[in-house]
């Protein structure tokens, strides 16, 4: 640092000569002080006298401070962790001091020279801009320790205290490809500190053998709109993205005034999973999906850390210290919210489209009623409500089409008799078959049969082995996704209310494309967004009978189970039965699919607390149009699914009349009254 003689010398006058000019203390002529301040203004860092007289406005400050320097003042996350470490200082003796770093970084170094000259900071806490430029030209070499947020520097040596954004990133993505997404974007910022999000992004696309579409990446918006630019090319046209990942906070909001005003719904037209942690995201409409760093632990590490070093006099940048200072990665936390959706797929993993799509002209009506068609429907088992409502959804839409059932038959759950059945139908000719396997495997001959008759077919739920979408018309299911989904809820909500922990899953062990769908959709809410349960074991079943004896077996292991998922009704009851002879009616059990024996489990206040049931009549009237809509050589998309409903306590009379289309019965009705539980349950 210059002293006064050397001013002096630089001005050609004397040291007193300086003095007065500085000090102002007496008459010096205009020439002399042009020449004293002209060598000033030439120094790198002016000495502490002249500093302290040339910023007169600073108050003089006699507490012990903090400096922060924050390099992106639009960050949220930056902004949350300087109001809580202001808060983490307060009874600790030091202030804290924010300076707002604007993009010429360099013309600062003179404003920074003052703030740190003397022993007026005793730490500083620092975000680093995009270049560095904060770390190499200002902060190189403080005599002060510093603490770096966000990422690692390189060429610097201190603490730094960043969180794992690549594996924020990776957790986003293979959230939503677990949601059945497969063409999912990327909005990032030229500022974003790190490529760190982008490479997580690519790394779940890689380890899920989905393509990298360089029209889907879009790493540098930096100004509104750029991404208003980019959003314009990535919305538009059939192969738009079904969901994106907005990796910056400065790319939210600009996200979500475009989706507004071209009246983009989110998430049914695009889901959306966000990076940052701003308390407006649980309050928007459809509260936002977020990957959140945790302020808290990272506040709490910087504050521990800094003061530590301030004890002990460990500067920054100091070779000696180099085995000192240390480097912490905090981990990011997925909250999932209403913004991010999943898509039902079917067996070829086609999305699923929706009954909407069938709609018939009347021109079309009478066409279909003028060829006075045929149909055989082949049941893999049948005599239960939902087969039932199948039939009578494909009733009332032939009925008015003119289209006569000339067969039904049921399975029995055995395909060689599946299969004998199958023969004898395709010898009666019809112009429709609707059948659904009992075995994709044993059937696939009988059924490659049929494809290969001309006959119209269309499948329920599953695909026989051998056969393509080209093979038969449609494939008819419930949103198999939204079907777990739902389940998965329903056992996570109600665990968190009961103050439950332990649970188990009790699902189907066969190569059905529609029951894997549902567990894993079940399974991937349960761990992301109830993560404090604890899952004690999963069990696999071929058969239903299989069930009683597993559970028994499954609780004797877990003493500790307090509630079980169950992939439908079926398996359900047998886990019950083997629950109440052991004495543990106080598991309780989430499943799926709507018949009498559930309901009255339900209303009497039973093991079954939450199920996701099925629509079968409107399911049947699906395949119904489906077929109608083949016959006239009209495309028909390859696979449909219906949307289930959840039913609670709460809602079970309500549900019963939407799925049965019927009021429910007495029994059920007294079933509620009696149980005091319930009684407020609405109809």
């Amino acid at each position: 640092m210059a002293t006064i003689n050397d001013i002096a010398k630089m001005a050609g006058v004397s040291t007193s000569t300086v003095s007065h000019v500085v000090n102002k203390t007496r008459y010096v002529s205009p020439e002399k002080v042009e020449k004293v301040e002209k060598a000033i203004r030439e120094l790198d860092t002016p000495p502490n006298f002249v500093l302290k007289k040339t910023l007169p406005h600073m108050p003089e400050i006699k507490e012990k401070y903090i400096l922060m320097l924050i390099a992106d003042k639009k960050s949220s996350f930056q902004r949350r962790v300087e109001q809580q470490i202001d808060e983490g200082l307060r009874d600790t003796g030091y202030s804290l001091i924010t300076i707002e770093c604007n993009s010429d970084i360099s013309g600062m170094k003179s404003f920074f020279d003052v703030l740190l000259a003397g022993n007026m900071a005793t730490g500083i806490i620092v975000f680093p801009d995009e270049k560095d430029i904060l770390i190499q030209r200002v902060l190189l070499d403080v005599k002060v320790p510093v603490i770096v947020l966000g990422r690692e520097v390189r060429n610097f040596m201190a603490d730094t205290i960043c969180t794992d954004t690549l594996d924020g990133a990776y957790k986003a993505t293979k959230h939503l490809i677990n949601k059945g997404h497969e063409r999912i974007g990327f909005l990032g910022r030229s500022r974003e500190r790190s490529p760190k999000r982008l490479e997580g992004f690519k790394k779940a696309l890689r380890e899920y053998h989905i393509p990298e579409l360089s029209e889907y990446i879009y790493p540098h918006l930096q100004k509104e709109q750029d991404i208003f630019e980019a959003l314009d090319e990535l919305l538009s046209g059939e192969q738009m993205p079904t969901a994106l990942i907005v990796a910056n906070y400065a790319v939210v909001i600009p996200f979500l005034k475009y989706i507004d005003a071209h009246n983009i719904t989110c998430p049914t037209d695009i889901s959306v999973v966000c990076f940052g942690s701003f308390d407006w995201a649980p309050l928007h409409t459809p509260a936002l999906t977020t990957v959140e760093q945790d302020t808290e632990q990272y506040v709490k590490l910087t504050v521990e850390t800094l003061l530590q070093r301030i004890a002990n006099k460990e500067y920054a940048n100091v070779p000696a210290y180099k085995n000192v200072y240390r480097t912490v990665m905090l981990q990011t936390k997925l909250v999932v919210r209403s913004s991010t959706c999943g898509i039902g797929r079917g067996p070829f993993g086609e999305k699923a489209s929706s009954m909407s799509e069938l709609v018939l002209s009347e021109a079309e009506i009478q066409n279909i009623r003028y060829k006075k068609l045929t149909a055989a429907i082949s049941f893999h088992y049948a005599g239960k409500a939902w087969m039932e409502l199948h039939q009578k959804g494909i009733r009332d839409i032939f009925d008015n089409l003119g289209i006569s059932i000339i067969a039904i038959t049921d399975a029995h759950f055995d395909p060689q008799l599946q299969c004998r059945q199958l023969d004898s139908l395709r010898m009666l000719e019809p112009d429709i078959l609707i059948a659904i396997p009992t075995d994709n495997k044993l059937t696939a001959d009988a059924f490659r049969k049929i494809a290969d008759s001309g006959i119209k077919l269309i499948l329920i739920t599953n695909v026989p082995d051998g056969l393509r979408p080209e093979d038969y018309v449609t494939c008819v299911s419930i949103n198999e996704h939204s079907h777990g989904q739902n389940m998965g809820h329903g056992l996570g909500e109600y665990m968190y209310q009961h103050n439950m922990k332990n649970y188990g899953l009790i699902v189907h062990g066969a190569d059905f494309y529609a029951t894997i769908q549902r567990d894993n959709a079940a399974k991937q809410v349960i761990s992301e967004e109830y993560p404090v349960l604890h899952l004690c074991e999963e069990i696999r079943f071929e058969k239903e009978d299989e069930v009683y004896k597993k559970t028994k077996d499954l609780i004797k292991r877990y003493p500790e189970i307090e509630a079980l998922y169950i992939s439908w009704d079926g398996p359900a009851m047998e886990a019950i039965a083997a629950l109440t002879e052991m004495g543990r009616t106080d598991v309780a059990i989430v499943t799926s699919d709507l018949d009498y024996a559930d309901a009255m489990n339900m209303a009497k206040g039973g093991m079954i607390k939450v199920l996701s049931a099925q629509c079968p009549y409107e399911q049947g009237q699906a395949i119904a149009l489906a077929a109608a809509k083949s016959v006239l050589n009209e495309k028909v998309p390859s696979f449909i699914g219906i949307e289930p409903i959840s039913v609670t306590p709460d809602n079970l009379l309500k549900s019963w009349k939407k799925v049965f289309k019927e009021e429910p019965g007495q029994e059920l009705v007294q079933a509620f009254k009696e149980n005091p539980n319930y009684v407020s349950a609405k109809e």
